[in-house]
């Protein structure tokens, strides 16, 4: 299966109506801008695709999920586990600050074998949060506004990485 089918194609089967508009768009602009997938061929299931963003497995800016499963929280989900996007920290753009801010994700302990990951606490754009996951930015199921400030987000990110 392409990487293309698989992502686009759960997307159509997963969602509808804005939420697949929006996914859509989202994996458009990440192809647009050149950012790297890496699917994960575990999650080859009828109705999901799970893989990062930006780079590989590990080294990455963040994870997308679909799934059409009940048991996650929604059935398109976007992690970053960077959010840094300004060389001192000090974020001159504020609205992706209080963007972040609003979601950030604590630790949960999704994975009873991920002993080491998550929990710990995390200083975000001059901010202080406790017992974060270790992708500490989650984004269920994202609306339009939201997806632009992701997007902005998203270029701030790969900028600053070169």
């Amino acid at each position: 299966m392409s990487e293309q089918k698989s992502i686009e194609g759960t997307l159509n089967q997963v969602l509808g109506g804005e939420a697949l508009k929006n996914a859509l768009d989202f994996t458009a602009f990440l192809r647009a801008n050149a950012f790297s997938f890496e699917d994960n061929p575990d999650e080859h299931e009828e109705g999901k695709w799970s893989g990062a963003i930006g780079g590989t497995v590990g080294d990455s800016i963040g994870y997308m999920y679909i799934n059409s499963g009940e048991n996650y929280p929604d059935p398109w989900n976007i992690w970053l586990n960077e959010y840094d996007f300004d060389d001192d920290g000090s974020a001159e753009d504020g609205e992706l600050k209080e963007f972040l801010w609003g979601n950030v994700n604590e630790c949960t302990r999704c994975n009873p074998n991920w002993e080491t990951c998550g929990g710990g606490d995390k200083m975000i754009l001059g901010k202080e949060f406790k017992n974060l996951c270790h992708s500490p930015m989650f984004f269920y199921m994202p609306d339009a506004q939201n997806m632009e400030k992701l997007k902005r987000l998203l270029l701030k990110i790969k900028q600053k990485r070169g």
